[in-house]
């Protein structure tokens, strides 16, 4: 008993003065077990008592279930207690050992039952790395290694002062802040929009994915000033305002302001966020690019590029020094290698594009962790939403598969795909009567549910989760041929995937043949956008949803996807089977366009136009597009395109009718 205690106050100390964090796995029977927590506990204040999982004794300050870790965001303790017995959420226990602070403990119970998964034996190698203390076992011998202690404010102060020059300097120059988890970046948006607002009368708008990913900005903000006023994702404090306005309302409203920050950007589609900066001439981005929200190295490529182009005087700064530990810290170290976020990209040795498509078996990827790094590593890279969950619903679940294509042994393309359909008719008819939805199969319930396509929940198909390609071989085509490639083989009755719309991804899944199914009615909280289902294969079930998908889109434009991106639109409303001749255009139109008739008289014959031959949207200019397709109002029509009144947006409607659509068009009496 005494030596138990003795040895915990040397990890306490250990761990204290170098600001790192242990995690340690306790290997013993359940009264063993509590009574080493117990005697961890006594050694600091009961306020930094935490538990993940499990039954919590009296002695724990908070407990949450074991996926109901990101409860405790936001939190800080010394002592966190993550008993696995119950259950394992990848993302869960990542978000919180991020509550833990330097000179903490993470004390793990492993499960009691062997393990059944690849997921469950990917886990238990993993814990054998840390610290593993074993009943009626002699005690590990602590490593005296030193680490030299760093400063753990100066790269936030430093992001506190490039946020203030965005406000205070030249206009056009936006700021880019990226950071691991737990380096204090929102707290710096927080610090410095407090410091702004004490300075003077300003007014910041702050947008993110969420209202509840920007609360910690709000906190840090509201610690520093005095007699603020605090609402709903609000704070005024004298004539000054900080406010949350979520990604779409910004675009929509674009709510004056004298600074706009974009909290959480690489959640956001990078087409949004263009608009925001062409808007905003004062704008802050900043971004997680690791941890459990997922990963913004894609976001930095992409959306940086960009921003190189078209605002040459931005600035980018990287925040890499941890807040709440020290550097180097042996449980950071550890969960990044255990989930793959740490994994790098690999230079391509040539600039040849070769190799098959392969299916990659799922024990050579548990027996060769590199091969599995390799591929991840570009998932990832790719999709923000990459999450260590993700990781482990590969390994556990059989109907998910990993296909990729390597260069030289460095992954070039990888995909996840996961397998739906064969469904029985008992099943098939209670997901039509609304009673039933099964897990793991989205489209396949999507069609049998929303479309009455009962055929296709019963042929057997495969969805694309991910795909992903190497920075350097995107836009070569690589991707395109990774799909031909997996349809060739010709396994499945179609094939199908589901995503938050954009027009350059709606491009790429049409070239690749592609047709949509079904658009979300509303935005998807994570990216801002609408979920896009498409298919490809069955030619009857592609004829089935196509004329389904042209008579939804066509009546849902005007009201649920009223404000969708007009080159989403475009792209939505194009027919591949569409008139090779385009209709002639009635003389009503024309005699309109010269002064004559009125906007009401020719409504439905261009409503019926469009309707009939959608290529016509090509020939629309964006004010014809959202009038006619869209239905907005004139006002609309004045906002949007900064018109001074409907008398001048109705002008630039016929101008932009003679000139765009007449002058390609035969015209007829």
């Amino acid at each position: 008993m005494v030596e138990n205690r003795n040895y915990i106050s040397q990890l306490f100390a250990s761990a204290t003065t170098r600001r790192h964090r242990f995690g340690v796995v306790l290997k013993g029977d359940g009264k063993w077990q509590q009574s080493w927590i117990q005697q961890a506990a006594e050694q600091i204040a009961p306020q930094h008592v935490f538990q993940l999982g499990g039954q919590a004794p009296d002695y724990v300050s908070k407990s949450v279930g074991f996926a109901k870790g990101h409860q405790l965001l936001g939190q800080e303790c010394r002592l966190l207690v993550c008993d696995f017995d119950n259950g394992f959420d990848a993302n869960s226990f990542s978000a919180a050992i991020g509550c833990v602070v330097g000179g903490g403990l993470v004390l793990i119970l492993p499960k009691k039952s062997q393990p059944t998964s690849l997921g469950d034996c990917w886990l238990q190698r993993a814990l054998e790395q840390l610290l593993i203390i074993e009943q009626d076992k002699p005690l590990p011998v602590l490593s005296d290694s030193q680490a030299s202690l760093a400063e753990p404010f100066v790269q936030q102060q430093q992001a506190v002062e490039l946020v203030r020059k965005v406000v205070e300097g030249h206009r056009k120059r936006p700021l880019v802040i990226t950071a691991d988890r737990g380096r204090g970046k929102s707290s710096a948006l927080g610090i410095a929009a407090a410091e702004l607002i004490n300075r003077r009368k300003i007014h910041i708008v702050l947008t993110a994915p969420s209202m509840a990913t920007v609360q910690p900005v709000f906190e840090h903000a509201l610690r520093l000033l005095d007699d603020a006023k605090q609402t709903q994702g609000r704070i005024v404090c004298g004539d000054s305002v900080l406010e949350f306005v979520s990604p779409d309302e910004v675009l929509r409203r674009r709510p004056q302001c004298d600074c706009l920050f974009v909290d959480e950007a690489s959640a956001i589609p990078i087409p949004m966020l263009k608009r925001m900066v062409e808007h905003y001439h004062r704008t802050v981005f900043s971004t997680t690019v690791h941890g459990y929200e997922g990963c913004g190295r894609g976001f930095t490529l992409k959306f940086q590029t960009w921003l190189s182009a078209n605002r040459p005087g931005y600035h980018h700064y990287h925040l890499d020094q941890p807040i709440r530990w020290n550097n180097q810290d042996p449980l950071e170290e550890w969960h990044f290698s255990t989930f793959l976020l740490d994994a790098e990209l690999n230079e391509l040795a040539s600039a040849a594009v070769g190799g098959e498509l392969k299916l990659l078996d799922k024990q050579r990827l548990f027996e060769q962790p590199d091969l599995l790094r390799s591929c991840f590593a570009l998932l990832v890279n790719a999709h923000y939403q990459t999450s260590p969950n993700d990781l482990m619903l590969l390994l556990n679940d059989d109907a998910i598969h990993v296909y990729a294509r390597f260069e030289n042994q460095v992954c070039l393309g990888c995909m996840l795909a996961v397998e739906e359909g064969g469904l029985s008719d008992e099943l098939i008819a209670d997901i039509q009567h609304g009673k039933r939805r099964p897990k793991g199969h989205l489209v396949a319930t999507t069609l049998a549910n929303q479309l009455g396509l009962a055929d296709a929940a019963k042929m057997r198909s495969l969805r694309i989760m991910r795909i992903a390609v190497h920075p350097q071989h995107q836009r070569s085509g690589v991707g395109q041929t990774m799909l031909e490639q997996l349809i060739e083989k010709g396994q499945y009755d179609f094939y199908s995937t589901s995503f938050g719309a954009t027009s350059d991804l709606v491009s790429f899944w049409q070239r690749c043949g592609f047709q949509s199914v079904r658009l979300g009615s509303s935005r998807e909280q994570a990216s801002g956008t609408h979920s896009l289902i498409m298919v490809h294969g069955a030619s009857a079930l592609v004829q089935q949803t196509r004329d389904y998908f042209r008579q939804y889109i066509q009546f849902s434009l005007p009201s649920l996807f009223q404000d969708i991106e007009i080159d989403l639109v475009r792209k939505l409303v194009a027919q591949d089977d569409a008139f090779v001749e385009l209709p002639d255009v009635p003389a009503l139109i024309r005699h309109y366009c010269h002064g004559g008739a009125s906007y009401d008289s020719i409504a439905p014959v261009l409503d019926s136009l469009w309707k009939r031959a959608p290529e016509l949207v090509s020939l629309f200019s964006d004010l014809v597009l959202r009038k006619v397709v869209q239905g907005y109002t004139w006002q609309q029509c004045v906002d949007e395109f900064a018109l001074t009144g409907k008398k001048q947006a109705e002008q630039q409607f016929r101008h932009d009718l003679n000139t765009k659509l007449l002058a390609s068009q035969p015209l007829v009496d």
